[in-house]
């Protein structure tokens, strides 16, 4: 075998290499070892989360959970860190809410679909939260304007509710008003 035609050996990327990463303004995350790279967010993104993130702060104003945006660590080992763009961890477990980031499964995990992330937000992502615990993963798609809500069981996620314009977020967690629509308008 020529050296040409070798494969090269994986670099099994960590925690400690990924905060060594110089900031140069892109988001990253190491999933299973593997170091990924997200663009800045488009507008329509940044909207969607800041309006599902208001909606989610009564949460917090009442003492129930803690809501956080993205940029945040959710560090699940050392070589799966991620950077979801809402994470909320409800009272009982916010031991897990360190200087660091978010040491371990937050309540619920909330990505925003875009071209950039759409893939990993739909299989590796999904994968990931599944088998460290996250009790709810929300699906938000702008284009389709939907909020799909999974739920954790013992065999993984299944679709709890695929939530459409006109109806509400339902959530087996939160118990708050969350109207599809109020997230996804212009």
């Amino acid at each position: 075998m020529s050296l040409a035609s070798r494969p090269r050996p994986r670099v099994v990327w960590t925690y400690e290499d990924y905060r060594t990463l110089p900031d140069d303004r892109n988001r990253y995350e190491v999933i299973d070892g593997e170091l990924l790279m997200t663009p800045a967010p488009s507008t329509t993104h940044q909207r969607v989360s800041k309006r599902l993130e208001r909606m989610l702060q009564e949460l917090e104003d009442t003492g129930i959970a803690v809501v956080y945006h993205a940029p945040i660590d959710v560090i699940f080992s050392p070589t799966s860190v991620v950077q979801p763009d809402i994470v909320v961890v409800m009272t009982e477990r916010q031991g897990i809410i360190t200087e660091r980031g978010i040491e371990g499964p937050p309540h619920i995990v909330i990505e925003i679909l875009s071209p950039s992330s759409r893939s990993a937000d739909l299989h590796s992502k999904r994968k990931l939260y599944s088998s460290q615990g996250v009790s709810e993963y929300w699906i938000a798609d702008p284009e389709t304007h939907t909020v799909e809500v999974l739920e954790l069981t013992q065999d993984g996620y299944r679709s709890r509710v695929l939530c459409r314009p006109g109806g509400r977020i339902d959530s087996g967690i939160v118990r708050a008003e969350l109207p599809v629509d109020e997230v996804f308008r212009p």
